[in-house]
Parts: structure tokens; sequence; C-alpha cells
């Protein structure tokens, strides 16, 4: 299990983040919700040791020490994180950008030629990333993460840049690095990509956590609601105050 457990997180005087403990199971999907500047990019930094806060994190059961090169060359080699910046040596192609990351093998080939023909990048291949497109360039970001097995992947808002055709292959791979026995974290805006994904579901507003449960507990005290639906009920204060502003607009249109 990779485990942040964040006690507290001041990201400016007005924004903190406390007692937040966050499980990545091998073979689930935790999906992580909530508005922009709700936390999600902040918690997934915290637990790549990227920005500073109190608190830790457990791979495995042991306790990661980011300023130790050997904890920090285990945690690269059982975690891969896409971010949602491209962060791309954007001079080379991706060819020789996958090549730079990986030690060629014949089953290293083999994978990334099925990322590559599954992503449909194969005629971008020998093109500077620079010149590709936002899309193009997002898919070089994927497939350089899944090149090698992981034990856990974490994905900030990975749908960002993708048509619907590989939004829905992204889907079906993370369901299958799941069914592999991977544990995944994926932070996303899109409610409709993480609504059959997810096995836990967490909520964030203004860095609280608003809302644990599992696939089974949100059934049981949501039942035949969608994941928007769940979303707003979790934030009803919010979208009452939204409802208020909306009349407003009925009121000033008939004045």
């Amino acid at each position: 299990m990779l485990t942040l457990q964040l006690t507290q997180k001041t990201y400016s005087r007005t924004f903190t983040l406390n007692d937040i403990q966050l499980d990545v199971e091998k073979g689930r999907i935790t999906l992580l919700l909530g508005h922009n500047g709700a936390g999600k990019t902040t918690i997934i930094q915290t637990m790549f040791g990227l920005t500073p806060f109190v608190g830790h994190v457990l791979l495995d059961g042991e306790r990661m020490n980011f300023q130790s090169s050997a904890h920090i060359a285990s945690f690269k080699e059982h975690v891969s994180y896409i971010p949602d910046d491209h962060a791309l040596f954007d001079y080379l192609t991706p060819r020789e950008y996958f090549h730079l990351l990986q030690m060629p093998s014949d089953q290293g080939v083999k994978r990334e030629e099925m990322f590559i023909d599954l992503f449909e990048l194969s005629a971008y291949m020998d093109q500077p990333i620079a010149q590709l497109s936002h899309g193009n360039q997002k898919k070089t970001q994927i497939i350089s993460q899944l090149l090698r097995p992981c034990d856990y992947y974490v994905f900030d808002e990975p749908t960002n840049g993708l048509d619907p055709d590989m939004m829905i292959i992204l889907k079906k791979v993370l369901m299958k690095l799941r069914d592999q026995g991977a544990g995944i974290l994926i932070s996303t805006h899109h409610l409709s990509f993480g609504e059959t994904l997810f096995d836990q579901l967490m909520i964030l507003r203004n860095g609280e956590l608003m809302l644990d449960m599992t696939r089974q507990e949100t059934s049981e005290t949501f039942p035949h609601q969608s994941l928007e639906d769940i979303y707003k009920e979790v934030n009803r204060d919010y979208y009452m105050q939204v409802e208020r502003l909306l009349n407003d607009l009925d009121t000033t249109r008939s004045s």
C-alpha cells in the first residue's frame, strides 16, 4: 500500500490541509475529486516529496525519507507519476524520449510498441515533441510512465488534451492495470471519466476532506445517484449558493 499521512500542509496564508490520510491499495483505483484550488495537486505533490509538509509517506509499510537517495530510487522504482503539466524534454522526439527512460529489452520493446499503437502515436514518433499537438504531447507523457510495470500509478488530470477516443482507451488501460494488481490514484475534473473507475472515492473542498468512501459505501449512502449527483450532494452548501445566484439572474432578466 502507498500511504500519505498528511498532518498539516500550509500552502498560503489562507489555505491549509489538515489530517488527511490517503491510501492507494494494490488492485484498487482511488478517485480524488475537487474544484480548482481544493488541494488535489498539493496532496499529490506531498506524496512525492515535492513540497514540504508535516506528516509522512509509507511505501509498502516503509517510511520514506525523501532526503535519502536510496529511498528516492526505491520510490521511483515502484511508483509512476503522470503530472498535470507535460514537463517533457521537448527537443527530443518521442522515440528518443522513450529510449532515454527505458533500457531496451525484448519485453520493454514489445510493451512500448503496444502502447504506441494503442494511443495512435506511431506517426509522430520521429517528430520533435515541441512540434506535436497538445494531445500528442499528453499521450507521449502517459506512455513514458507506462513503459515499465509499476506497483502504483498516480495520475493528476490525465484526460487534459485527450480526445474522446483516447479518454476511452485510457480508461480501459487503467482498468487493465488495476486488474493486473496495480494501485492507482486519479485526480480529475471529469466526473464521467471517473464514474465507472473508482473503488475508493475522496472529495475535497477548500482543503477539507468532505467524503472518503468505498464504492459499496457510496452505493448504500447515495443509492441510484450518479457521481455528479453525489458530488453536488457532498457540496450542498456551495450549490445552494449557486442556485441563489442563478435565481438572481432570472430576476435581473425580468426587471
